[in-house]
């Protein structure tokens, strides 16, 4: 009888975490098929979604614990216009954020390449950036301290 107990309170402790784990919502995806329109339509029916204006992109963003979202719709003044770019931040066990980009080009594929290159290069460093937060974060913490 106590073997029983104990394995049912191993087991419970290996599937809350799990069942947590599976109730945190995943990004929404980047679904190039739907079109600069469509996305744009998708993302304003998203509950939670905010939309802003950053250096000259529209932006709808969305988040959760573990990860945030961005999706920027270029201007009719841009190179690269139509297109759409998501960046997805993932916290990562070690408390690091990671970033990665991709997206969707309607028009001029050399301008979006550039574009796309440029996400890429701003993953890199918003990546390192975080890294570099928590290594210092840890840095101050004592080795004795909670």
């Amino acid at each position: 009888m106590m073997a029983e107990a104990r394995t049912a309170a191993g087991l419970m402790a290996i599937l809350l975490p799990a069942a947590a784990v599976a109730q945190t919502p995943s990004p929404p995806t980047l679904d190039c098929t739907l079109g600069y329109d469509g996305l744009r339509t998708y993302l304003h029916s998203l509950p939670g979604a905010q939309w802003g204006i950053e250096g000259g992109y529209d932006i709808a963003s969305l988040g959760a614990d573990s990860w945030r979202v961005q999706f920027a719709f270029t201007g009719p003044g841009h190179p690269a216009h139509p297109a759409v770019m998501q960046r997805i931040f993932r916290r990562q066990v070690t408390e690091v954020w990671t970033a990665e980009s991709k997206g969707c080009g309607y028009g001029n594929p050399s301008q979006f390449a550039i574009l796309m290159a440029d996400m890429k290069a701003g993953d890199t460093k918003l990546t390192n950036a975080s890294r570099q937060e928590v290594e210092a974060r840890k840095a101050e913490q004592s080795p004795l301290g909670p």
